[in-house]
This record gives C-alpha cells, structure tokens and sequence, in this order.
C-alpha cells in the first residue's frame, strides 16, 4: 500500500513538472515567433494583372490582354517576344529576334497594329530598302515590325481575334492594340535602360531606352 501510494505521488509529481515545462515550451516558442515576424510588402502587381482579366472579361469578343507585370516577367527583347505567349499567336524571327506577329495562322500581312487605338503604318523598312531579308521577303510587304518597339513604355497589349465596332477592322487574322504608359500614370519618375549584344562575327548591337515623368507646380 505504502508503495503504491509512493509510485502515484511521483507519477503526479511527473505530470506536473512536464505540464509546467510544456507551457514554459510553449511561451518560448511564441516570444520567439513573435521575435521573428518580419516585415511584408506588397508591390503594386494586383492591380496590373486584375486589369488584364477585366479587358477579357468585359469584352463582346475574343480578345486576349497582357499587362506590364507579364510583360516584365520574362525578358523579352521588344513586343513580339511577349506577344508569342498569347493563345494562337506566333512569330517569324529575323536575325534571332522577334519580328512579325501570325494571328490564328494568318501572316502579318493580314493583321492589323493599332497604337493606342490607331492605325500604325505597317511597311517593312528592311524589305523597302533591301528588296529582301533573313527571311526572304521582298518589299512589298505589309507587315508591322515589332522590332522597332521596346517593351518598357508599354503598359499593356490587346489581341482582338473577332471583328468589334470600337476595333479597326480589316484584319482578317486579328487586330493588335498596343497601349503605351500615359503621362500621369505615376508619380515623378525616370528610368532608363541600355544593353549591347555581341554575336559571333565581333559586332556590337546597342540598345539604349528610357522612360521620364514629371509635373510642374
């Protein structure tokens, strides 16, 4: 009896003093949790991507959007490097760099480019003056070189592949809409970026594009 009694006092003694070091456990690991919350920021990138998705959404047609933040996910050397991630379109590369857009199997020659809603002229300046490029084409064309263009003063893309009132009509493969950043967009800002490409035959390629913003009082 009296062992018995000795064994349920030590278990009881035991119980408590595994109690009392799990909370002390416990209360550790949560000054210590507490200690390591970190700060989190959020950039701007919602709104961007929520835009893309109410263009498709809002519209009567079949139209696919891509905004700034997709555009800067991967580096893409003009347009027609971030336009090829869209459903149904493809590029023709001259010289290893993107150059003309092909809507649902429809050359360039059949599609039409918009700035901001516009027509661009659409003449292929390699093929005027050359009369022929990598790509064997003659001048004659009707294609938009995307070449030209640098991604970073665009704020998004539109590829309409069905026929709107508010769309030029006339292409038979799409219509693409290119939308630049608009002044008042942002806050006082400049940016500025340049690169050179070197190839095998000891050129140098430089690229060189810049982006500024500013109010007066």
């Amino acid at each position: 009896m009296g062992e018995t009694r000795t064994t349920m006092q030590k278990t009881k003694l035991a119980t408590a003093v595994s109690a009392a070091l799990s909370i002390m456990a416990s209360q550790a690991s949560a000054q210590q949790a507490g200690g390591e919350l970190e700060e989190v920021v959020v950039t701007g990138i919602r709104g961007s991507l929520l835009a893309a998705m109410d263009v498709k959404r809002e519209s009567s047609g079949v139209v696919d959007a891509i905004s700034a933040e997709d555009i800067g996910k991967f580096p893409d050397t003009n347009l027609a490097e971030s336009l090829q991630r869209v459903t149904g379109v493809s590029i023709n590369r001259v010289e290893g760099e993107g150059s003309e857009v092909t809507i649902r199997g429809f050359s360039g020659d059949f599609n039409i480019v918009t700035l901001n809603g516009r027509q661009m002229p659409a003449a292929d300046a390699r093929g005027v003056f050359f009369g022929i490029n990598a790509n064997i084409r003659t001048g004659d064309s009707r294609s938009f070189d995307f070449s030209n263009l640098a991604s970073e003063g665009v704020s998004g893309l539109q590829v309409y592949k069905s026929g709107r009132a508010g769309v030029p009509s006339g292409g038979l493969g799409g219509t693409i809409n290119i939308e630049t950043i608009q002044p008042l967009e942002s806050a006082n800002q400049f940016s500025i970026g340049a690169k050179a490409l070197s190839d095998s035959g000891g050129g140098t390629t430089p690229e060189i594009s810049g982006l500024g913003n500013w109010t007066n009082d």
